[in-house]
């Protein structure tokens, strides 16, 4: 028992490091150079270089104090910085896979319907311009080139018009949609029981899945926080919205990824899920098997439904 606390409290350390005070204090650096260098003149390194010049010229004993303060300030605004952080990438994942109901969501929602309407339009005119007999010559082959370049920006599209603000939130949504197509079941519903029949290397992998989601929303708060030192030094606002470009990708990949596993999850365990609730599944399909497994899950002491199976099916 004491060696597995000394392993767990080693862990949280780690942990503490590496997602707050590391992270934290490149953060405070950034913020304590913008607060020194000047709006009016953002690129003159002069007002931080006399900066630090007048701490190094200090003597032996103010210095050494001084470095000790800020190096104490330093840690605790680092760990606020990596608590802020992380409270913003929460907001930001459930931003990615909101709905999309209410304004100003569903803004967002007719201005992608708009552009993928405007990317299939053009990809059918400039196919019309190309079998245009009138055009001959150059003016066939520039139809050409941009009929290919419509088309490529079109196939790159969803087949179907957006419903949600953003992608991640279509691609959770097909998975919804997928499950309840093709065995009558709410996600939300039979994850929490089919989470627990399922092998230990598909979770692995399902929560080193969610673990990256959730590590490209924290990387999305820290670029928000770098573009917040834009009110003191505005070129940080530059290194902010990389930041949250590159979060962004990493959270369409992660999205991906933990979406495949949910429907290879239900795919392959819903067998698992049925058996030990006491469903039959023999000579069943998968859509009666899953409608049977939600009334059983809905109603679970329904007279005509068997009794949960007890051990391992």
């Amino acid at each position: 028992m004491t060696g597995f606390l000394a392993k767990l409290g080693t862990n949280l350390t780690e942990r503490w490091l590496s997602l707050l005070v590391l992270p934290g204090l490149l953060w405070a650096a950034a913020a304590a150079a913008a607060f020194r260098l000047e709006q009016a003149d953002p690129f003159n390194p002069r007002p931080l270089a006399d900066w630090l010049r007048g701490i190094a010229a200090q003597p032996a004993e103010h210095r050494t104090t001084w470095l000790a303060v800020a190096g104490v300030v330093g840690v605790l605004v680092s760990a606020g910085a990596g608590l802020a952080a992380g409270g913003l990438g929460s907001v930001l994942e459930n931003l990615w896979v909101a709905q999309g109901t209410h304004a100003p969501l569903t803004w967002i929602v007719w201005a992608r319907q708009r552009r993928w309407n405007a990317v299939r339009a053009s990809a059918r005119f400039w196919i019309a311009a190309v079998n245009d007999p009138e055009r001959t010559g150059i003016r066939r082959a520039r139809a050409r080139a941009a009929a290919r370049r419509a088309q490529r920006r079109h196939l790159a599209r969803p087949t179907q018009p957006p419903h949600r603000p953003t992608g991640i939130a279509e691609r959770f949504d097909a998975s919804a949609n997928r499950s309840r197509t093709l065995y009558g079941l709410e996600l939300e519903l039979v994850w929490p029981r089919l989470w627990s029949v399922l092998p230990d290397g598909l979770r692995a992998d399902v929560t080193a899945a969610r673990d990256a989601y959730a590590a490209a929303g924290r990387l999305a708060g820290w670029g928000l926080l770098y573009a917040a030192l834009s009110a003191l030094w505005w070129p940080a606002v530059l290194p902010g919205a990389a930041v949250v470009a590159v979060a962004r990708v990493r959270a369409h990949a992660a999205a991906g990824v933990l979406a495949d596993l949910i429907d290879t999850a239900t795919d392959l365990h819903l067998a698992d899920l049925a058996g030990r609730l006491g469903v039959p599944t023999t000579d069943r399909s998968a859509l009666e098997i899953g409608t049977t497994v939600a009334e059983r899950l809905i109603c679970p002491q329904h007279p005509t439904l068997p009794a949960p199976a007890t051990g391992t099916p």
